[in-house]
């Protein structure tokens, strides 16, 4: 929420990339979540990953895992948006083992989860173009509506009118505050890249039960498809809602010479001032 206490002692620059304003890191201050984790073809999920330092997360033998993530940004530094993450949980480091379900269930302990980020649809170009120039996240313009009925909360994701999925959700009861570390791992100029997504959950809950979420996947769309090869089942073994959640995306970790080159040539980059009460809320103005 705006005012927060969450925010503070987080420095932010002003950047203007191709005559859109932006601040890095950018703040989220009002927002809601569903993330619904599937069983996945463990051989073709290393089929998907560029690098073999993505190791994905082992469920059971031959098994990893898919998550479709879909957020509703009311309140940010950009604007309000909508976004769907399709990603794979990743065994991170990828040198520790890799026993069966022992990278998610760390992540479930600590909080902390480590992701491919396959796919990203967006609704603003802002949103798209921060995401590709400074990240490589694999993001696109498409729409993705919300809506509730009978105390069930949809989000329908298309492109071009082109269905790719629905994600349908049941409501969880038993919430609590918590906070949460997203990493997201990409590939940017020929090397892993990856950035930090902290999240202040207000209202955040958690469970196995079967039947909370249900998926249905598009016929045509190649998004779709490429999905229904990958699961092995559209029941979610798990997932989380955070009905209220404050966050902040932090830069890229791997700052490239070919990034820093696309930086300069598009950014213009305002000084950080620091106001009254000293360094700990340095923040920057235009």
């Amino acid at each position: 929420m705006r005012g927060s206490s969450f925010f503070d002692s987080v420095g932010q620059l002003d950047v203007e990339f191709r005559g859109q304003l932006m601040k890095i890191p950018v703040f989220y201050y009002d927002g809601t979540a569903t993330t619904a984790v599937f069983l996945a073809r463990y051989a073709e999920l290393r089929r998907l990953l560029p690098d073999p330092r993505f190791v994905p997360a082992r469920l059971a033998p031959g098994l990893g895992a898919v998550t479709v993530s879909a957020f509703e940004y009311r309140d940010t530094d950009i604007g309000p948006y909508n976004e769907l993450a399709i990603s794979v949980p990743l065994c991170e480091p990828s040198a520790s083992v890799n026993l069966p379900g022992r990278a998610l269930l760390t992540a479930l302990r600590r909080r902390q989860f480590h992701a491919w980020v396959q796919h990203l649809p967006v609704t603003t170009e802002i949103a798209r173009l921060g995401g590709v120039e400074f990240f490589n996240y694999p993001k696109f313009l498409a729409s993705i509506d919300f809506t509730e009925l009978a105390g069930r909360r949809t989000c329908r994701l298309a492109e071009d009118g082109e269905h790719i999925l629905t994600l349908e959700s049941k409501p969880l009861l038993d919430l609590g505050a918590e906070h949460i570390q997203l990493f997201s791992h990409l590939w940017m100029d020929g090397q892993p890249q990856s950035s930090e997504f902290k999240i202040n959950a207000l209202e955040a809950g958690h469970t196995s039960r079967p039947g909370v979420v249900s998926l249905t996947l598009g016929e045509h769309h190649p998004i779709a498809r490429e999905l229904a090869r990958l699961l092995v089942s559209r029941r979610a073994v798990h997932v989380q809602q955070l009905n209220r959640f404050e966050g902040i995306l932090y830069g890229p970790d791997h700052h490239t010479l070919p990034l820093l080159a696309r930086a300069l040539r598009g950014a213009t980059i305002s000084e950080p001032t620091v106001v009254a009460d000293g360094p700990a809320s340095v923040r920057s103005h235009v």
